[in-house]
């Protein structure tokens, strides 16, 4: 399980890295579904499956891919190469140090109180609680509730995201008028008489 974790937290970051250094828009988004995935992956070894297969779902089939056809629709055109790492080197740096600042001085302070919480006299005992309880995963658990008690209001939220997928396309749907089109309605609504044009 350790080896997952650290292949997993390894691909990680280099799917992140190649998110923010990639000069093509295109090749950022699907590093992102990469780092999705890789997501999912550390997740699924934490024993976290819900989470892992929402990161999937939402993440991946729908944030990620709205991403890469709003990229493709906007047709950005790839700029030039010439553009030098190091003139944003000072600023990167300061940031970097900030980071990382803020991650050092919690870990000193909580180090710093381990002393004090393991010389306490404290009567320390372990619970098994799977022997205490029933044993099921919490995708059980949601799936019981989701489809018991709130499936109605599942049922809505599809509904609502049906009619946003609809109202996406209309937005985006362009008429050419130069093109002939079926008009139903007036076919249907013709008559014998001026259904043909008569010539002598």
């Amino acid at each position: 399980m350790n080896f997952f974790v650290f292949c997993f937290s390894v691909l990680l970051l280099v799917s992140a890295f190649f998110v923010i250094s990639s000069r093509n828009p295109v090749h950022s988004v699907m590093s992102l579904v990469l780092v999705f995935l890789f997501s999912a992956g550390l997740l699924f070894c934490l024993e976290v499956e819900f989470l892992a297969l929402s990161f999937i779902i939402v993440y991946v089939g729908a944030i990620a891919i709205l991403f890469l056809f709003v990229v493709m629709m906007l047709d950005i055109k790839i700029g030039d190469n010439s553009l030098s790492f190091l003139a944003y080197g000072p600023v990167g740096y300061f940031l970097v140090f900030l980071f990382l600042l803020e991650i050092t001085l919690p870990l000193i302070t909580f180090v710093g109180s381990f002393d004090s919480i393991f010389n306490a006299n404290v009567d320390y005992f372990y619970v098994n609680w799977l022997k205490e309880i029933d044993y099921i995963t919490n995708i059980n658990a949601i799936g019981q509730l989701l489809y018991t008690y709130y499936f109605v209001y599942f049922l809505m939220s599809g509904l609502i995201l049906y009619i946003a997928m609809i109202g996406a396309l209309m937005l985006t749907l362009t008429l050419n008028r130069v093109v002939k089109k079926q008009i139903v309605y007036k076919q249907l609504a013709r008559q014998s008489d001026n259904s043909f044009l008569k010539v002598k």
